[in-house]
């Protein structure tokens, strides 16, 4: 049930704007500054990796939990209350005496961090329906893809001329606006409360775990979308440390591998207008799949050069970019009666494997490329077949899953 403010408000979708911009980008802003990071505690890449795994590790603690509180006591207390935490985080991160201190912050970051990205996307659905919940979330995946393309460089910007702590300034600021904008501008838009029972979260969830063609689905974006977080974790370590590329360089190929992700991102849209889902799912499997054996064998033969590793990587990331859209919108359609398990079960394995696969670069990384390219080729190859799997599935039944959530894929 929605309210008739929360339909005549223009300010709804700005708010769940600003909310998803601060969430999605904080990691390419502040991956750049790893290095400086780095040296300033006097730690090693295996502890840095650590950040990134406890910040993970955070939001999939949250993300399984998010969606069914919202539920049950409304979208207004957990987006302020996840805002805050984020805040929290990004604060006791921005006045860390040591690393310790960083490493507990990115974890409260995580935590906190899941509930406007897990309940923004319900808001739109308790508002706006059909054409128009279409036309808005593209518009947004639009804009929170054009940000996480620049971040890198506003990332590089911040790091060379204030220091690392001015990221955790910009992203805690940028909660704590959007916890004030939730606070006075955005209303309740979920009023059937139905009580929060755990057993029945947890049914849900096994009942998902147990059927073969979500699992694949699952499993084949959370594969894919590690390899590219883990990258860009590693990249600032390898480019700035190991290959001597300048901070400002380093914008450069870091934005170029996002970028190929948003400008793949942004043409979606158009893409599925014009030709079959099914065999644009194929071509971007395969051309994953040929990026990832082209990094296994440079990473072999150690051509450790930036700009190989990068326009390879490149091709990779506009490989994983359809998939991630389409699997998502996959699993939302095989059990409508339970979207919001799937959604955030579909979260929460993606981020567990992400944590996962940055802990193990963190203790396997060693200044060269090869690890990277080993884990990448690795985690491709399953990730590809299951995700075969899928489109086999979906050709054989061509009435089901044709109806997909634009920008779900992030």
């Amino acid at each position: 049930m929605f309210t008739p403010l929360a339909k005549a408000s223009p300010w709804v979708p700005v708010v769940l704007l600003i909310l998803l911009i601060v969430g999605w980008s904080e990691l390419d802003l502040y991956a750049p500054a790893f290095p400086q990071m780095m040296h300033h505690f006097g730690t090693n890449a295996q502890v840095m990796q650590w950040t990134l795994s406890l910040n993970f590790f955070g939001f999939f603690c949250s993300s399984l939990l998010c969606g069914s509180l919202s539920d049950s006591y409304g979208r207004r207390p957990l987006l302020i209350a996840g805002s805050l935490l984020f805040v929290l985080g990004s604060g006791l991160c921005m006045f860390a005496p040591n690393i310790s201190s960083i490493l507990l912050g990115r974890f409260i970051q995580g935590v906190g961090v899941g509930a406007p990205l897990t309940i923004a996307l319900a808001v739109i659905g308790d508002i706006y329906q059909g054409e128009k919940q279409a036309r808005l979330l593209s518009v947004m995946n639009t804009t929170v893809t054009i940000v996480m393309a620049a971040a890198p460089i506003a990332g590089v910007y911040l790091t060379d001329e204030f220091g690392w702590r001015s990221t955790f300034v910009v992203t805690g600021l940028g909660a704590l606006f959007g916890a004030v904008m939730v606070a006075l501008l955005l209303p309740e838009t979920h009023y059937n409360r139905e009580p929060f029972r755990m057993r029945q979260m947890a049914a849900n969830y096994f009942s998902l775990l147990g059927n073969r063609l979500f699992m694949a689905a699952t499993l084949s974006m959370s594969f894919l979308a590690a390899c590219y977080f883990m990258f860009i974790g590693m990249a600032p370590l390898l480019f700035m440390e190991a290959l001597g590329v300048p901070l400002k360089q380093y914008a450069f190929y870091q934005g170029s591998v996002v970028g190929a992700f948003a400008a793949v991102s942004l043409a979606i849209p158009t893409l599925m207008n014009h030709f079959n889902v099914n065999q644009m799912l194929r071509v971007s499997l395969w051309l994953s799949l040929l990026a990832s054996v082209v990094l296994f064998a440079i990473g072999v033969s150690h051509l450790d050069h930036p700009l190989i590793i990068t326009i390879f990587m490149s091709f990779f990331t506009a490989g994983i970019a359809l998939p991630g859209c389409v699997l998502f919108a996959a699993t939302m359609d095989m059990f409508p009666g339970m979207r919001a398990s799937s959604a955030a079960l579909f979260q929460a394995m993606r981020l567990l494997t992400m944590s996962i696969v940055t802990s193990i670069m963190g203790a396997v990384y060693n200044g060269t490329f090869l690890p990277a390219a080993v884990m990448i080729f690795v985690l491709t190859i399953p990730a590809f077949f299951m995700g075969l799997f899928v489109v086999k599935t979906r050709e054989k039944n061509p009435t089901s899953n044709e109806t997909f959530q634009v920008g779900a894929g992030h």
